[in-house]
């Protein structure tokens, strides 16, 4: 028993010497990066540096216990995160994932805390009363939870080839696309219907996403991940922009209920889940006497 379990550590750490650092996967990794940042600088340099809020906010503010409770659902992703990327680390390894992907897992999951990071700092100069509208710390918002979810989707590729490539390069040329668009839809009187693309890229995200994690999970509850972080978030938001206008007690609560209820909930199900199969195949391991 000692001497197979030797054995197997041996056989993990040569493996893991014999690993490069650079692989030739590394150039198309830089191709997207390269695409895709040349939008956010793009953005960065079109959008005006400062804005003038007296004329573009209602300057309603939300105080008192609502804006504790935005306060709280926003920070919670700071806790959350960190969890899932222990999770998917050591839940990866288990499952002898590749070092590559576990680290797009990684950045990925990082990104998510970059993109809330901004949001927070979008809702602070609104007072924390959401209104859609186009600014620098929204378009990062976007821009880095959409690079986030593109990036946890690839750290769940089992193998790379020539088609998780392409998806790859097709999602790096269109956040250069909706970056481009975001800046139309500023120029245009803050015209939100130039935002549409960035949801339908969302969504194509998280069905990359989703797929990538069904063959990983094989079960059909990894359908609960999109129907919280693509439906019931998005019904929260459509509710958000119907009433949320016409009532500080509406802004704050579907707000409330769109994080919580929509992005954070679909993320700690989908770590639940990655934990429970991980958990299996531990569990199998000892059955088998390993």
């Amino acid at each position: 028993m000692q001497i197979l379990e030797q054995r197997n550590i041996e056989a993990k750490s040569e493996t893991s010497l014999n690993d490069k650092i650079f692989t030739p996967n590394l150039i198309v990794v830089a191709v997207c990066f390269i695409i895709a940042l040349s939008g956010f600088a793009y953005i960065l340099a079109k959008l005006p540096g400062l804005v003038d809020i007296s004329s573009s906010s209602s300057q309603t503010c939300i105080s008192g216990g609502w804006k504790f409770g935005l306060i709280a659902t926003h920070i919670l992703t700071f806790a959350l995160i960190p969890l899932a990327m222990r999770v998917f680390y050591k839940s990866l390894i288990i499952l002898e994932w590749s070092s590559k992907a576990i680290f797009a897992s990684q950045l990925g999951l990082s990104f998510i805390m970059v993109a809330i990071a901004a949001e927070i700092g979008w809702h602070v100069t609104q007072c924390w009363y959401y209104e859609n509208g186009f600014t620098m710390l929204n378009f990062m918002f976007y821009f880095f939870l959409i690079s986030a979810f593109a990036l946890w989707a690839d750290g769940l590729v089992e193998k790379t080839t020539a088609l998780t490539n392409f998806v790859n390069i097709f999602f790096a040329i269109s956040l250069l696309g909706i970056s481009i668009l975001y800046f139309l839809g500023y120029e245009h009187n803050n015209n939100t219907g130039y935002k549409v693309p960035i949801y339908i890229l969302l969504t194509l995200v998280f069905a990359v996403l989703t797929y990538r994690g069904y063959k990983l999970l094989r079960t059909w509850k990894v359908l609960l991940f999109p129907l919280f972080s693509v439906g019931v978030n998005l019904s929260f938001v459509f509710l958000l922009d119907k009433f949320g206008q016409d009532s500080v007690t509406y802004n704050a609560l579907f707000h409330i209920l769109h994080d919580f209820g929509g992005t954070e909930a679909g993320v700690a199900i989908f770590t639940y889940l990655v934990y429970a199969k991980a958990l299996e195949r531990q569990n199998e391991g000892m059955g088998n006497g390993e």
